[in-house]
């Protein structure tokens, strides 16, 4: 019997254009509003924020998820509501992948 193979973790990548002298409001807005919603979540791991080095505007945020399924699991409706509290804090959400990092 062939033993299933373990699940990826799920690398969620969103890139925010954030106007440098705004870059700190940002970051403890996006701990204040998503901080606990996150850790509270079944299956997520980690959060890291990376600021760009060829663009002083991007902040990349990248969330680890156990799964894919823990990930999509995070109620639309919340996603919603915690978006609309950080929009005033950000020019423009400029992208969003998904990555599978084998574990």
């Amino acid at each position: 019997m062939v033993a299933p193979q373990p699940s990826p973790i799920t690398i969620e990548h969103l890139c925010f254009r954030v106007l440098p002298s705004g870059q700190a409001e940002f970051l403890r807005q996006d701990e204040q509003i998503w901080g606990s919603p996150l850790r509270e979540h079944p299956g997520f791991l980690r959060k890291e924020t990376w600021l760009d080095g060829e663009d002083a505007e991007l902040v990349h945020i990248i969330i680890h998820w156990a799964s894919r399924a823990d990930w999509k699991a995070f109620p639309p409706e919340k996603v919603e509501a915690l978006d609309r509290a950080m929009q005033p804090f950000y020019v423009r959400l400029e992208q969003v992948k998904e990555y599978q990092l084998w574990a």
